[in-house]
């Protein structure tokens, strides 16, 4: 798209202009990413990469805290090897700078534009620990919720919902999306789609990385 932007509502290419998407959604692109196939990066022949869009990783904070950051790679530049990280489940929003945490509010006027000059942090791959290689369209073994019910006393009682039981066996299934704590996943034999906990499902994707990066060993 030219003038480089995208859309996450939508997921599509535009013009980095909010006439084409709404500035909450519009992030300029510079020219990479591995959304769009007008850009260069797009037409490479891709490798499984250690770190790509949907990985599960931890990151250190800017302020020095002891404390540490878990989150999913949202937008993957390989080419320059910068990586944005989704600051929550449930959310679009990235992990921005300190400096633009820290920042004077903008006036309610230059709201709209001010996503213009958002510092999204972009992490370098020595910044970011994998934790899991799983991303959407793989293909893994997962296991399926078992929901088990318990009657109170009396003939009458409402069934108590008991934790989701996890199932002995485990089915091939396509990954969805991730999050954190969850997998969303699509079981080949029946189709049937389940959102399931990350140990759930069978981690073995990360003996398939790309030869032009090292295999790190994960947690």
């Amino acid at each position: 798209a030219k003038g480089g932007g995208w859309c996450t509502d939508g997921q599509r290419c535009v013009e980095d202009d909010t006439a084409y998407c709404d500035s909450e959604s519009l992030i300029g692109l510079a020219g990479y990413t591995n959304d769009c196939s007008a850009d260069e990066e797009g037409q490479k022949q891709k490798g499984r990469r250690l770190l790509d869009k949907g990985v599960l990783v931890q990151y250190a904070f800017e302020n020095g805290t002891c404390c540490m950051g878990v989150g999913i790679v949202h937008r993957a530049y390989h080419v320059l090897e910068e990586y944005t990280v989704l600051l929550r489940d449930g959310s679009r929003e990235e992990v921005k700078t300190e400096r633009w945490n820290n920042r004077k509010p903008a006036k309610k006027k230059d709201e709209n534009s001010e996503y213009h000059n958002m510092e999204f942090r972009y992490f370098k791959p020595s910044e970011l620990t994998v934790l899991s290689a799983i991303r959407p369209g793989d293909v893994v073994l997962s296991h399926f919720a078992v929901k088990q019910k318990r009657r109170k006393a009396g003939a009458a009682a409402e069934p108590e919902a008991e934790p989701l039981v996890r199932s002995r066996t485990a089915e091939p299934a396509l990954v969805i999306n991730t999050t954190v704590h969850t997998i969303a996943v699509n079981f080949t034999s029946d189709y049937i789609v389940s959102i399931v906990p990350r140990d759930f499902v069978v981690d073995s994707t990360n003996g398939t990385l790309s030869s032009e990066h090292p295999h790190h060993e994960e947690l």
